[in-house]
């Protein structure tokens, strides 16, 4: 996220620019150390509230019980992955003697990861979808099924989930996000159009 790396930054900058000219030089090693400690705490702070995500991400996912086997098993384990690698994550960062490798580990955090902009809209979208898709499956059984517009429905989330679920996180946020756009826009018209037909059967 662009905010969290512009806010780490600003600590890291602090930490690479010398003390100032005034200060005493047996002074400027305690202040560097503590702003070194401030960036690491920042950092790890951050950490934490990705791993607290995830836990309410896999109590979502707990949750939806539409989610099918295969998607749940790469959900399950995507989050169970994220999880050891930012838990980590934070312990290199605890241990960290630069301001460079602080800066190096807020980047993974956000770039080999992204909790906010894909882990959770895969788990969300795909509990959206694979509903709908078992909405269209009943609606078939029921007399006077439109089976046409059924199909139409079922062809638009056809295949989206895998593709969102094969989607690696990675530098890109904007090119991340538009690839989740697309399976949300799929999603949003499959509901619309469900919402329709279930009008013309009343």
């Amino acid at each position: 996220m662009k905010r969290t790396l512009i806010a780490l930054t600003l600590i890291l900058t602090a930490v690479l620019i010398p003390a100032t000219a005034s200060a005493e030089p047996s002074a400027r090693p305690s202040v560097k150390a503590a702003t070194l400690e401030a960036a690491k705490d920042a950092v790890a702070d951050r950490i934490d509230k990705r791993l607290d995500a995830l836990k309410k991400f896999e109590t979502s996912l707990a949750a939806a019980k539409q989610v099918q086997s295969g998607h749940r098993g790469t959900l399950t384990k995507l989050i169970s992955d994220q999880r050891a690698g930012l838990t980590a994550l934070k312990t290199k960062v605890q241990g960290e003697t630069t301001a460079a490798a602080v800066k190096d580990d807020a980047q993974s955090m956000v770039f080999d990861y992204r909790v906010f902009v894909l882990t959770g809209p895969k788990v969300r979208l795909a509990a959206a979808i694979d509903t709908e898709l078992a909405v269209v499956a009943k609606l078939r059984t029921q007399p006077g099924a439109d089976a046409a517009k059924l199909d139409a429905i079922e062809a638009t989330l056809k295949g989206k989930v895998d593709t969102l679920l094969a989607v690696k996180p990675g530098p890109d946020g904007d090119a991340l996000r538009a690839q989740v756009q697309q399976v949300r826009a799929a999603a949003k018209t499959a509901h619309a159009d469900l919402k329709a037909l279930r009008k013309t059967k009343k």
